[in-house]
C-alpha cells in the first residue's frame, strides 16, 4: 500500500469517526434526560479527532498533487522523446537543476521511460513497449 493511499484510508476512517460522535452528540441533546449528558463528550471527541482527520487529509492531497506534477512532467518528457534540461526548465518555469530533479524523479516514479544522460543533461525516450 502507498503513503498516498495510506493518507486516504486514515483521513476517510477519521471523517467518519468524527461524523458518527457529531451524529450521536445531536441525538444526545435531541433526546435530552439523561442521554443529553453525553452531546459534550461526544462533542469533544469529536474536535479531537477532527485534527489528526484534516492532518491526513493534507497529506493525501500534497501526495495527489506531488503525483499529478510529475504525472505532467513524465508526459512531456514522452511527447519530446529528446529533451534538454534547459528546455524543460523554461516549460516548467524552473531553473535548470530542479528541472533535472523533476526529470529524474519522474523516471523513477515510473511516469517515463527513459534515462538522462549526466554529461548532456538530455533526457532520452527508451525504445521498446
Amino acid at each position: 500500500m502507498t503513503p498516498k493511499s495510506l493518507y486516504f484510508l486514515l483521513g476517510l476512517l477519521g471523517f467518519l469517526t468524527v461524523s458518527a460522535l457529531a451524529v450521536i452528540g445531536v441525538f444526545a441533546i435531541a433526546a435530552g434526560g439523561t442521554s443529553a449528558a453525553l452531546a459534550p463528550a461526544a462533542g469533544l471527541c469529536a474536535g479531537i479527532g477532527l485534527v489528526p482527520t484534516l492532518a491526513f487529509g493534507w497529506l493525501w492531497w500534497t501526495a495527489h498533487r506531488r503525483d499529478r506534477g510529475l504525472a505532467q512532467v513524465g508526459a512531456l518528457l514522452e511527447s519530446y522523446g529528446e529533451v534538454d534540461a534547459a528546455t524543460m526548465a523554461g516549460k516548467l518555469g524552473r531553473t535548470e537543476e530542479e528541472a533535472e530533479q523533476l526529470m529524474a524523479l519522474s523516471i523513477r516514479e515510473g511516469y517515463a521511460r527513459g534515462r538522462i544522460d549526466p554529461k548532456t543533461r538530455t533526457f532520452r525516450k527508451a525504445e521498446g513497449p
